[in-house]
Parts: C-alpha cells; sequence; structure tokens
C-alpha cells in the first residue's frame, strides 16, 4: 500500500485503511459465523470490530494531531501524542519512539515510529506508523539561486555575532544590544531576534561583495510590531559613505513600504518607490523583496509587487575602506532634502538574503513561497501495519 500523508492529502490513510480493516474485520466474522454462533463469540467478534474501529479513530485523532503540531519535535519527545482518552467503554492510547533506537525521541531523532490502540473491553487494536520530520535546506535553496550574503539571524541569546553562512566571503554582522538576538520565535518555531528601537540594530562592515551592485536583490522575512501611523520603521539601509547620502534604505510608515536607492550621492525625489497603506499587516509575518537594476526599482511582498520606479534604474554605490559604511538590518533611513533620519525597527527579522541580480518576479514569488523554519511530518510510504501482541 503506497499512501504518503501530508496536508493537502488529508484522509487517504484513513480511507485506504479503513476499507482494509473493514474487509479483514468482515472476514473474520464470517468465519467465526460458519463455526459457531454461541454468544461468548459473537460478543467476542463485535468487540474486535469496535476495536478495529476504534483505532482508527485513533489513528485519524493522531495523525491530525502530528501534521498540525508545528512542536513536533518537542511533543514527541513526552512519548505519547495524546493522553489516555477514555470514551464510553474504549480506551485509546498512543506512543511514540525512535524508529531506529526505539528508544523516547531525542533531538537527533528524524523517524518517528508512532503505535495507536483501542482497547475495547477484552479485545485490543493497534496499528503503528512511521512519521519522518523534514525541514527546509534554506541555506541550500539560497546557494542554488546564486546569494552572495545570508544571515539567518537565529543565533542564541546574548549573542554579540550575526553570522553570514555564505561561504565565499562571509560578512559577518555585531549586535549592538545583546539582548536582541534568540528572545523571540516566528509562526514554524525559529529563533528570532526582537528589535526595539533605533541603537540596537545589527550593522555588518562593508562587503566587497556588497559595496557596489549593478543590480541586485534583498530577500527578508519580518514581523512588524510597532503600531504607530505616525512613526517611521527602517527595516534596512546603508550610506554611501560615513555620514554621507543614503545609497538604499527601506523604511515603513503606516503600514506603507517606502525604498529608496541612489548612485549619485545626491538626493533625488524620483529615487523612491512606495507602496499604498495596507502593504503589510502588524503583527504579521510577511515576505519582503527589495530589487534593483534594469527593470526599476520594485518592493514585493509575500511573492506581489506593492510598489515599483521603473524609471528608477540606478546601481547601488557605496565606497570601501575608511569611508565605507555599514549595512544595517532593524534600522533604515528616512531620507529627504534635507538628510537622512536614522529609524529603528520594532518587531523581528529574519533569514536576511543579498543576491547580486534583479530576481525576476516568478523567482520572488518562488522565494515567498518557501518558509525557511516549516517543519514537515510525513507519513513513510508502505509503514503503515497493524500490530498483533
Amino acid at each position: 500500500m503506497n499512501v504518503q500523508w501530508n496536508k493537502s492529502q488529508r484522509g487517504g490513510i484513513y480511507v485506504v485503511t479503513l476499507i482494509t480493516v473493514a474487509t479483514i474485520a468482515s472476514m473474520v466474522l464470517i468465519g467465526v459465523n460458519l463455526r459457531s454462533s454461541t454468544n461468548k463469540q459473537s460478543a467476542l467478534i463485535e468487540q474486535m470490530v469496535e476495536g478495529s474501529n476504534g483505532v482508527l479513530n485513533a489513528a485519524e485523532l493522531t495523525i491530525e494531531r502530528v501534521i498540525s503540531d508545528s512542536a513536533w519535535k518537542e511533543t514527541a519527545k513526552t512519548g505519547v501524542v495524546f493522553t489516555d482518552l477514555a470514551i464510553a467503554d474504549s480506551i485509546y492510547t498512543s506512543t511514540v519512539v525512535d524508529a531506529d533506537t526505539r528508544a523516547k525521541p531525542d533531538d537527533s531523532t528524524t523517524t518517528y515510529r508512532v503505535t495507536v490502540a483501542a482497547n475495547h473491553d477484552t479485545a485490543q487494536s493497534k496499528a503503528q506508523f512511521d512519521i519522518v520530520n523534514s525541514t527546509v535546506d534554506y541555506l541550500a535553496y539560497l546557494k542554488s539561486l546564486s546569494a552572495l550574503h545570508y544571515w539567518q539571524l537565529n543565533e542564541e541569546e546574548k549573542s554579540s555575532t550575526a553570522i553570514d553562512q555564505m561561504s565565499d566571503v562571509p560578512c559577518n554582522g555585531s549586535y549592538l544590544d545583546i539582548n536582541v538576538p534568540g528572545v523571540g520565535t516566528n509562526t514554524e518555531g525559529g529563533v528570532v531576534p526582537v528589535f526595539a528601537g533605533s541603537s540596537d540594530h545589527i550593522e555588518v562592515d562593508s562587503c566587497s561583495n556588497f559595496r557596489s551592485l549593478a543590480e541586485g536583490t534583498i530577500s527578508l522575512w519580518m514581523n512588524l510590531s510597532g503600531r504607530s501611523s505616525l512613526a517611521y520603521y527602517g527595516v534596512f539601509g546603508k550610506l554611501a559613505e560615513v555620514n554621507g547620502p543614503a545609497a538604499i534604505s527601506l523604511c515603513i510608515n503606516a503600514t506603507s513600504l517606502i525604498a529608496y536607492i541612489d548612485d549619485t550621492e545626491r538626493f533625488g525625489v524620483s529615487n523612491f518607490a512606495q507602496s499604498g497603506k495596507g502593504a503589510i499587516t502588524v503583527g504579521q509575518w510577511h515576505h519582503v523583496a527589495v530589487s534593483w537594476g534594469r527593470n526599476g526599482l520594485t518592493v514585493y511582498v509575500d511573492g506581489s509587487v506593492v510598489a515599483v520606479n521603473s524609471s528608477n534604474t540606478k546601481e547601488l554605490f557605496s565606497y570601501g575602506g575608511r569611508w565605507g559604511d555599514t549595512l544595517k538590518i532593524g534600522s533604515g533611513y528616512v531620507v529627504s532634502l534635507l538628510g537622512n533620519t536614522q529609524v529603528g525597527f520594532e518587531g523581528s527579522i529574519a533569514h536576511y538574503s543579498v543576491f547580486g541580480s534583479q530576481l525576476s518576479d516568478s523567482q520572488i514569488v518562488e522565494i515567498a513561497g518557501v518558509v525557511p523554519d516549516l517543519n514537515e511530518q510525513k507519513i513513510i510510504e508502505d509503514s503503515w501495519v497493524q500490530v498483533f501482541d
């Protein structure tokens, strides 16, 4: 029986197994009735059928719990999927072990063996299946798209370094406040930093391959918690030189995203790309991307274009050496004719990556659809069996 369970195939195992077990139960019932029809045997067969139906119900409950559990690895360590349930005259139980060691699961477990049982008076029915836990290898995925830099931003609490996981020319950053990293989690349970002001951001020294880019794309995930409609929240930014004009910046004001890029070291009102209000939802995780190059300055939210300035085909330009300014993550600039006002971020930013090309709309859609920290539990094909003690 080749059956694989995932969210898009809900009910597949239940249906196939229901047919299989119901058929077996019917055959047993017919066979016993042919041999004898005593009240005792009839009662036992009834209990067996009830047990078979019960274990299917227990399996359906178990599968639903496992598939929907974002913290499955932690749940599995307890050794059970659910606490024993007593319904009418039946008791339903569940156990979880490491499929390889048969011991209680731990952090090293990748395959789990789940057993469910239905005890109905003197009859017991059991079934087991194996579940594999998988997570997207986001680093490998970004490498396949030729990313230049990748800061996952999943450092532990009190860490001082934001690690660039791309090995060619790594550019590690520094947390200006060690109370920022490791104190939050995203929807999938991944560890993320939590920013709260203008002086607790990350600074990355000027990297040789991110100093000047004729075209490029920045991709990140963020969750804004700041709710002021008057405030500006800086997502990222970089000056052309220390105390100089802005080279690139992304800010949020009243749920509108405001991107800026310039390579002339002079303010230009035509250098912006700004979305309408409501481009993001406060308190919700969004994938955000900013690209620049021959197709203009473009801003995306969750794979959709929310702002584009097709006439601004300027490059990212900034100086290196003693004049080089840092890339700031969790801080950006309100750019105006009067100068640049640095503003901080309130909320979380994670999985910040830089590409050396202007990715296409379809590529951005694809990236937005890959959730970095998502854990998926799937039933291994052919692992579903009835257990007879």
